[in-house]
């Protein structure tokens, strides 16, 4: 029994001094808020806790394989093992020193300080989810954006939350936040972010539903951009003046056309226009509560969008008016942003 021990003990030991290097190899997003840098390190503290304990399991699995393994299928079961004797007390007593410690770190030292919302914030930002899309309200500067969410570098910044339709989740890889987005509840969550970033550099600087939510759930993600305080205020005044639609005005010689959406679909999948000239598009969203918009996009280019040709995510009933730019002849696929599966169509410009 001795010599199983000290095999057992010698493969643990080499197992965990594997596992603690690698424990130190840095796997979550650079942190880009002040939680983000206390919840990684307390990530980094349960796992150096976690390797010994797993490592022993492995250990002893290992182990059993190897030294008792028998051809064929055995006669008979083995020997009972009772769990007596000081290896399974020793056991028993460091896993439970183990799990009183995690209860107090991170457990309650370091989770009512993550999760607490902040009372006075120097940013509040009000977000909307919905199948599929975000919306961000900043109630102070009077403006939204459902393109993206933007944010002042080093102010303190509280979330929100709500749903519109079904449950969601708050989650923006580089904050190493998170928190459900209810239907009927607001659910809050702060932070500070600390570094500058954008999506188009760091894929982790995106708000990303991290509930499963129906049918475009991966798709459901709203890139963030953290700028200087300059450039949000800058910002937030030019979100503040934008209309509801790319603007109403039709230059003369333009064509008119018309479209609804009821029931998560357009009344059409086919518009047609002449070459060369401007067309406004009337949109009537017939969904009472159910956000949508119509985009345009370039040919075979199913994200690369035809300048200005995006109306805003709104709940319905609401009637907007987007006014496509001149277009040389060809395909122009449009789409409700929120629902790109179910409601999409396409512009003919010949």
């Amino acid at each position: 029994m001795k010599r199983h021990l000290i095999g057992v003990g010698v493969l643990w030991l080499i197992l965990t001094a594997i596992g603690e290097a690698l424990a130190q190899v840095d796997i979550l997003p650079a942190p880009g808020s002040d939680k983000a840098a206390d919840i990684a390190a307390a990530f980094r503290f349960l796992v150096v806790l976690a390797v010994p304990v797993f490592t022993f399991v492995v250990a002893t699995l290992i182990y059993s394989v190897v030294r008792f393994r028998v051809a064929g299928s055995p006669a008979g079961d083995g020997p009972p093992i009772r769990g007596r004797g000081r290896v399974p007390r020793a056991w028993f007593g460091i896993t439970a020193g183990l799990t009183l410690v995690i209860m107090i770190y991170p457990g309650l030292t370091e989770l009512p300080k993550f999760m607490r919302p902040a009372t006075d914030p120097d940013l509040v930002v009000e977000i909307s989810a919905f199948q599929w899309a975000w919306k961000a309200h900043y109630p102070a500067g009077d403006a939204e954006s459902d393109t993206e969410l933007v944010l002042p570098v080093d102010r303190s910044v509280r979330f929100d939350v709500t749903s519109l339709d079904v449950i969601h989740a708050f989650w923006v890889p580089a904050f190493a936040m998170r928190v459900d987005a209810v239907p009927g509840l607001t659910t809050s969550v702060s932070l500070r972010p600390t570094t500058l970033g954008a999506y188009a550099a760091d894929p982790a600087y995106r708000l990303q539903c991290s509930q499963l939510c129906g049918i475009a759930h991966s798709r459901m993600m709203m890139p963030v951009r953290v700028v200087p305080q300059a450039e949000f205020v800058a910002w937030l005044a030019q979100q503040r003046n934008l209309s509801g639609g790319g603007g109403a005005s039709l230059p003369p010689g333009g064509e008119e056309l018309s479209i609804s959406a009821k029931d998560i679909r357009f009344s059409l999948d086919r518009l047609e226009t002449r070459a060369g000239v401007p067309t406004r598009i009337t949109f009537r969203n017939d969904d009472a509560g159910i956000p949508h918009n119509i985009a345009v996009y370039q040919p075979g280019a199913a994200d690369q969008l035809v300048d200005g040709a995006r109306s805003l995510l709104e709940e319905g009933p609401i009637v907007q008016s987007l006014v496509v730019p001149a277009l040389p002849a060809g395909r122009y696929p449009f789409r409700c942003d929120a629902h790109p599966l179910d409601m999409v169509g396409v512009l003919d410009v010949k």
